[in-house]
């Protein structure tokens, strides 16, 4: 819904990509206005100029890819980032895959569609060795926080600082890891 995009603006121009062109229609309608333009494209075949993009979000992407998948995307994603650009990645940590029955094909299928347990150190073998790990934060469960409504009102670095505080309770279920591309 345009809802992280609009973290972003500060930085200058976004281009937001997305897939589906249904979701693509509710962020151009909810989301930011201004200096945003929204894509409907692949990952795997990003429409933009190689070297030209400072910074490159993969947000709750990479677990719900086939590992060639996962490979075409990263290959995509250095391919449009400048030398000296940052990568933000955010994946599922250690997530304990869990399958249930289709009720369509009775095969077993992932919850979620999440096919890997993702961690930092899967992460880094997908992309080349020029990328180096800045920072990561550990989240909790993301879709419940944002199911209440209040944090999207809320500042940033309040959100971060609760965060912080449900993560003294449980261990984070998302991570959040950073790269600079050298």
């Amino acid at each position: 819904d345009g809802f992280v995009t609009s973290y972003f603006l500060k930085a200058g121009f976004v281009v937001g990509l997305e897939p589906s062109y249904r979701s693509l229609e509710v962020a151009r309608r909810k989301g930011p206005k201004g200096n945003v333009q929204f894509v409907c494209a692949d990952a795997r075949f990003i429409p933009l100029r190689s070297d030209s993009v400072d910074k490159v979000t993969v947000l709750e992407v990479l677990e719900h890819l086939p590992v060639e998948s996962q490979q075409m995307v990263c290959r995509e994603v250095d391919r449009v980032l400048k030398k000296g650009g940052v990568l933000v990645v955010t994946v599922p940590y250690k997530e304990e895959i869990v399958y249930i029955r289709c009720i369509h094909c009775g095969k077993l299928t992932p919850l979620w569609g999440h096919l890997h347990s993702m961690d930092e150190e899967k992460v880094s073998k997908l992309l080349p060795p020029s990328y180096v790990l800045v920072a990561k934060a550990h989240f909790i469960n993301l879709e419940f926080i944002l199911t209440l409504g209040v944090f999207h009102r809320l500042p940033f670095i309040l959100w971060l600082i609760i965060n912080n505080l449900f993560e003294i309770i449980k261990k984070g279920y998302w991570i959040l890891l950073k790269y600079k591309k050298c």
